[in-house]
């Protein structure tokens, strides 16, 4: 026997779980309340019926949270932003680069007087 507590929904989204279960599944349901017993049904299918029922119905807000023999629909919250990220952000996420220069400037090329400079030979030991 399988439970699903349904805490976070109103009664008329608990009866339409239910009319979904009877329409997708041949187990026995016994409503108590905001609670319903499943009896014929593994534990995996009961989960993964509540959770098509979720996304049928777009209630994305809410998620099944798995116990021993209990399943729990519970709404998820959405943490706050605090203003802290937003302080340390930078107001300009990419620095600007310069693009790179396509040719030498004349004032940059190095003229030498004569001969260019020879290699320094390394001694051999």
């Amino acid at each position: 026997m399988t439970k699903v507590l349904a805490n976070d929904f109103d009664n008329d989204q608990v009866s339409l779980l239910i009319e979904f279960l009877t329409a997708m599944s041949n187990g026995a349901f016994a409503r108590q309340g905001k609670r319903i017993d499943i009896t014929g049904l593994a534990r995996q299918r009961v989960k993964s019926l509540v959770r098509k029922f979720l996304h049928t119905n777009h209630l994305s807000e809410y998620n099944v949270l798995a116990r021993a023999d209990t399943f729990e629909i519970i709404r998820i919250r959405p943490e706050a932003k605090s203003n802290e990220d937003e302080r340390l952000k930078h107001p300009f996420p990419f620095v600007l680069i310069p693009p790179p220069p396509t040719a030498v400037k004349p004032r940059l090329v190095i003229e030498w007087q004569g001969k260019p400079p020879t290699k320094k030979m390394r001694n051999k030991k």
